[in-house]
């Protein structure tokens, strides 16, 4: 099975645990992230994790996160993906006015770094989950537009392209069925580069505090456990999310080096 459908397979698998998260604490199945009196408590029968400063346990946090921290990153990234191809696909059709305009706008995203003005708009306005999404993939989808441009002239040059077209085959037919096959490897790699990025971007507004404060996040947890590092409760309050983030970051890197490291054919194709 090539490497692309892998990817594609375990994505499935990561979206369908987050559904399977959001639905057992919808049903109560994860215990309720509320306040008690046990507060900043180390890990024992009672919290395996121990609890924060206001008596919420570690672990139930954790849970409650997951989908949040995931979701966002997974869905920030394929938002951002699906603006690129739409602009690079633009630039494509459209070799005059419509690469003039998407590459304009290229630049100008590479010239204001996208993180300093997603810190401004955080700053002054703490986003929730939805305007997170929206706001990261409007700031970041630049990223990806010279690399699709280009794998998008490749394919259009292809002798079965040319032929195809010949024969009254419109752009958004081509766009929707016949080339998106070919390029699914760069689509892929891409998309897993996104979601690292957007783990870190997300978790790194949260540290700092400019996110919606009821969203609860691995990153959020993070931020709550700073004031703790001159105690002992730093372990169980830093440990598990960074823990939980890191994993995820590097579960994320090596699909991606395997994914950039396979051999591809004449094609394009990743055998």
């Amino acid at each position: 099975m090539p490497l692309s459908r892998r990817v594609v397979g375990f994505l499935f698998i990561v979206l369908v645990s987050i559904l399977l998260l959001e639905l057992a604490a919808a049903c109560d199945l994860i215990p309720a992230y509320q306040t008690s009196a046990a507060t900043l408590q180390p890990p024992a029968h009672a919290h395996w994790l121990g609890t924060n400063d206001i008596g919420q346990s570690v672990l139930t946090g954790l849970l409650r996160a997951a989908p949040v921290t995931v979701g966002l990153a997974l869905a920030t990234a394929a938002l951002a993906l699906t603006i690129a191809i739409v602009m690079a696909s633009m630039a494509v059709i459209y070799p005059t006015w419509g690469r003039a305009l998407v590459l304009h706008l290229t630049d100008m995203g590479e010239i204001v770094p996208s993180i300093l003005l997603l810190l401004l708009v955080s700053a002054w306005h703490q986003p929730g989950a939805f305007e997170i999404i929206l706001l990261t993939a409007v700031l970041t989808w630049h990223d990806d537009v010279r690399i699709l441009r280009s794998v998008l002239l490749r394919e259009i040059s292809r002798e079965s392209i040319t032929i195809v077209r010949h024969m009254g085959a419109s752009w958004p037919y081509l766009l929707l069925r016949h080339i998106p096959q070919a390029i699914m490897p760069t689509l892929t790699g891409l998309y897993l580069q996104n979601v690292v990025q957007a783990t870190m971007r997300v978790a790194g507004l949260a540290f700092l505090g400019l996110t919606d404060a009821d969203l609860l996040t691995w990153g959020s947890m993070l931020q709550d456990a700073i004031g703790y590092l001159h105690t002992p409760a730093w372990q169980w309050l830093l440990l598990p999310p960074a823990l939980c983030l890191t994993g995820f970051l590097v579960l994320f890197q090596t699909l991606d080096q395997r994914q950039t490291q396979r051999p591809q054919s004449v094609d394009g194709t990743v055998s």
